[in-house]
């Protein structure tokens, strides 16, 4: 078994990295379009507070996948590459077998705890009665959202373009539903229903990639009965401190929804994850860097030494920030055009919003890239630390700010937090590095 490469040979590290990117940004992009645009039929079919009823619900359905969500693609990679490079079959099938049957565990898991905590969150968000409903089935649409296992089995075998085209599943769904519902004049509880739906094909399609891929190669494991090996005992050490470190992250990314939601309202919620869509434009392409960088550092740790894998990890976030930096003026010079030309009138509360979250994302890619040189080097634990330091950092910020601020004071609480963990990943890179040092 062997790892696609017919190309690896053509380019360094840095350029594979970059060129994996762009093959997951192929489809990516299509998806940011169709994203900004489904969310500008939502923003002016429901308003403010319709809108902000609708991201609060996939929002909620987001963070508890995110809790139970154990990062098992992680552990496909950072395991499972040793594995391909040596041939051992064996071995990588039965890691295989142990990260599915996580995944479909952490499914089961997802959905009792989203059941028992959706009344509390009804409350909290003034969800009304004639959707409380939907928000149940949105519920049992959680383990569609814990598709980590095939993730990580298509970024293995460098089936990157492919997993991009996928991520495009969901936007699109979205988009032909909201130019659906937008022509028949629908309201909140049918948009639910198309956002639904769309989680559910996109976890769907993305198993079914991941399991196609692995029938191809004759790699599929054998998930009932007893298993040929016993497990290693550094997996399940190593995906709960991902997921401990994931769950943390969502500080980050959907947490500040609810948090506002819950503090200032709806509307304000709306307001925020307006800002969020928009910049994500730019976050997405990070985060997609972040996920072609990971397994090449994996790689180059393995083959080449972690000095190595630390400059090209470096070399990295810093042409990934030179080429957003532009972007980010941009967003900033026409921060009221944008907020008023996806949202209307009734969104210009956004553009500062917009302006301060575009900023926001230099803190992130070097977060993202310092945290992927780190997993590289099999510290999880550093990187645990780091999130749960950034975190508190952003929450203390958050709730200091937000009662005297508003809305406003979430992307310098998000920047605050990125801060903290960049310090605590340079330092771990630091210590390694020493304690490498120290060994000749």
């Amino acid at each position: 078994m062997s790892v696609d490469r017919s190309e690896q040979g053509k380019a360094g590290p840095v350029g594979r990295i970059l060129r994996n990117a762009r093959a997951l940004l192929s489809g990516k992009a299509l998806g940011g379009i169709l994203s900004l645009a489904y969310l500008a039929i939502a923003a002016r079919g429901l308003g403010p507070e319709g809108m902000g009823a609708l991201v609060l619900a996939h929002a909620y359905a987001m963070v508890i996948a995110g809790v139970a969500r154990f990062q098992s693609w992680q552990a496909v990679i950072r395991f499972g590459a040793p594995m391909v490079r040596d041939g051992d079959d064996q071995r990588f099938r039965g890691l295989l077998r142990y990260t599915i049957r996580l995944d479909l565990i952490s499914g089961v898991v997802s959905v009792i705890a989203a059941l028992a905590i959706a009344p509390f969150a009804a409350r909290a968000f003034g969800w009304s009665e004639d959707i409380r409903g939907l928000i149940t089935a949105y519920c049992f649409a959680t383990p569609f959202l814990i598709a980590a296992t095939p993730t990580g089995v298509l970024r293995l075998y460098d089936k990157f373009k492919l997993l991009g085209w996928q991520l495009a599943l969901m936007p699109t769904v979205r988009f032909v539903g909201a130019i659906i519902l937008w022509l028949t004049g629908a309201g909140l509880s049918a948009f639910l229903i198309v956002w639904i739906a769309s989680v559910f094909v996109h976890g769907a399609s993305l198993w079914w990639l991941g399991w196609r891929e692995l029938v191809r190669r004759e790699q599929r494991p054998r998930l009932f009965g007893k298993a040929e090996r016993a497990a290693d005992k550094a997996w399940l050490p190593f995906m709960i401190k991902t997921n401990l470190s994931s769950s943390i992250e969502l500080m980050h990314n959907n947490v500040p929804v609810l948090i506002v939601g819950a503090v200032l309202g709806g509307a304000p919620a709306g307001f925020l994850k307006l800002a969020y869509n928009l910049t994500n434009l730019l976050a997405q392409p990070i985060t997609l860097f972040n996920q072609a960088t990971y397994p090449e550092l994996s790689r180059i740790e393995a083959e080449s030494g972690p000095a190595a894998m630390v400059k090209v990890a470096l070399r990295s976030i810093a042409s990934a920030a030179a080429i957003i930096a532009p972007i980010v003026l941009l967003y900033f010079l026409f921060r009221r055009d944008l907020a008023v030309a996806v949202g209307g009138e009734a969104f210009l509360p956004a553009a500062p919003l917009i302006a301060l979250m575009a900023a926001a994302q230099i803190f992130h890619i070097a977060a993202l890239g310092l945290e992927s040189a780190v997993l590289a080097r099999g510290r999880a634990g550093w990187a645990l630390t780091g999130q749960a330091t950034g975190a508190l950092a952003h929450l203390a910020f958050l709730s200091v700010a937000l009662a005297s601020l508003g809305v406003i004071a979430a992307p310098p609480a998000i920047m605050t937090g990125w801060s903290v963990l960049i310090a605590v990943l340079v330092v771990a890179l630091l210590t390694e590095q020493r304690r490498q040092m120290q060994k000749y």
